[in-house]
């Protein structure tokens, strides 16, 4: 059987079901009327019976309270039922007073109280017995139509939410070849480089020269020197770059006690120390000025930079959208397989898919 077939068929059954359910509830519902008026009566009757005259004054005012409270409760409960659908909500209230109405009241009203209370389990037994008729009646909407729009709204959203993401996409690689070629105009990478490079030579040359004077460390140590600018190398040897003139001056100095190769290695810092460390000192400033331009570069890069985050920010939420329809989408499809089965099992017939 064709779906829409199944459908037209499943909504005629219906129809006749709602016209069933419906002789149902006024059949209930008439008897449920005439079963109220005997429990209000019942209630009638208990509210104006008298206490006995030998029962003891303080028993009495009880009693009168917990009749009061107890005819008040019910009778307040049963006008609010006019269906059997009320009837349903109230018969937890209705449960609680068959043991809520007290001690005394029962003691000497026991066969009013057993009335009631027999009335009120046979309205129970009553909701029971139309709950089950309503059951084995009523066919409820299996939202098939619904389920199958919801589909296919779903595998539109989803379609749409796919492809913006792949234009985002497309933005992104736009524009991050965009911010190369930017790059590449600006010469970032040769500058890199030469940042690399000119960094490079100038550890090498401070590793050089720190490595020399790290020797004569020991023999000035020894010396046992006074002047400020020993202690400092002693402790570090990088004085050597950082006063270079103060250094030579201590080297001229203790030069003749040196001795050996100590004395060579002096030797060659007195000589080569001026010319090494003005080389250091112009190359940083290189150095300072090729890492300036840099820097400038990513400056004006940063609103290319900001707009790519951003792109990418979006396609983030685009999948995370897509995860969250393809999640409903199988969902409704999972609902969809089972309403069909459900229906298949009522019409006794295979449905076309």
């Amino acid at each position: 059987m064709k779906l829409e077939q199944a459908l037209e068929e499943y909504e005629k059954r219906r129809n006749n079901a709602k016209k069933e359910v419906e002789k149902i509830r006024k059949r209930y519902n008439k008897r449920l009327e005439k079963k109220l008026r005997e429990v209000l009566k019942r209630i009638d009757s208990l509210e104006r019976k008298e206490i006995p005259k030998n029962v003891d004054d303080n028993i009495r005012k009880i009693v009168t309270a917990e009749r009061k409270s107890y005819v008040t409760s019910l009778r307040k409960a049963l006008e609010s039922i006019e269906t059997m659908e009320d009837l349903g909500k109230r018969l937890p209230d209705l449960s609680k007073l068959h043991v809520g109405h007290g001690r005394y009241l029962i003691i000497l009203f026991e066969k009013d109280v057993y009335a009631i209370n027999r009335l009120l389990k046979e309205l129970n037994e009553e909701y029971v017995n139309y709950y089950e008729e309503l059951s084995k009646k009523e066919l409820k909407d299996l939202e098939i139509r619904k389920l199958i729009e919801g589909k296919e709204e779903t595998r539109r959203n989803l379609s749409l939410n796919e492809r913006e993401r792949r234009d985002l996409q497309k933005k992104v690689e736009e524009k991050k070849a965009e911010l190369e070629e930017f790059y590449r105009e600006q010469g970032l990478e040769e500058l890199e480089k030469s940042i690399r490079e000119l960094s490079s030579r100038i550890r090498k040359e401070e590793i050089k020269l720190r490595s020399k004077a790290s020797k004569l460390q020991k023999p000035v140590k020894r010396m046992r020197l006074h002047e400020g600018i020993a202690s400092e190398f002693i402790g570090d040897s990088s004085v050597v770059l950082k006063k270079p003139e103060e250094f030579i001056s201590l080297l001229q100095k203790i030069y003749p006690r040196l001795e050996g190769k100590h004395k060579k290695i002096a030797q060659w810092l007195i000589e080569n120390l001026p010319e090494k460390s003005r080389a250091i000192k112009d190359n940083r400033k290189k150095l300072a000025e090729l890492e300036r331009k840099r820097e400038q570069i990513i400056r004006d890069a940063e609103a290319r930079k900001k707009e790519i985050h951003e792109l990418e920010r979006l396609i983030e939420e685009k999948e995370a959208e897509i995860k969250k329809l393809k999640r409903q989408l199988e969902h409704l499809e999972e609902e969809l397989e089972k309403s069909l089965r459900k229906l298949e099992e009522i019409l006794g017939e295979k449905i076309e898919r």
